[in-house]
């Protein structure tokens, strides 16, 4: 993939955009993975909810959106979003996993 500053025109730049979408979807697939294994380890709501590793998450987030240029309370509120449905999903999981009687 071309730097966006040897791009020639406009589709080459979509092209672009486009390759990196699917690679951002690849490792956002990745890391759902991780979100529903770590279930395991969380032995009930508290766990799963884990409100200071959220806030710490935001933070560490926004910081990392400023290294990289990018604007952080954008940033902040893709990944409340995010956590949401990820604490959302391990819910499910571990309600599964309680109705199964499969210890976490």
């Amino acid at each position: 993939m071309k730097e966006a500053k040897d791009c020639q025109n406009i589709q080459e730049i979509r092209n672009a955009i486009d390759e990196i979408d699917y690679q951002l979807l690849s490792l956002f697939g990745k890391r759902n993975e991780y979100v529903r294994e770590i279930v395991k380890f969380k032995s009930c709501k508290d766990e799963i909810v884990a409100k200071e590793r959220q806030k710490e998450v935001i933070q560490n987030r926004k910081e990392w959106a400023i290294q990289f240029g990018l604007d952080p309370e954008l940033f902040a509120e893709i990944y409340e979003t995010l956590i949401y449905w990820n604490v959302q999903k391990e819910m499910e999981i571990h309600c599964s996993m309680k109705k199964s009687n499969v210890k976490p």
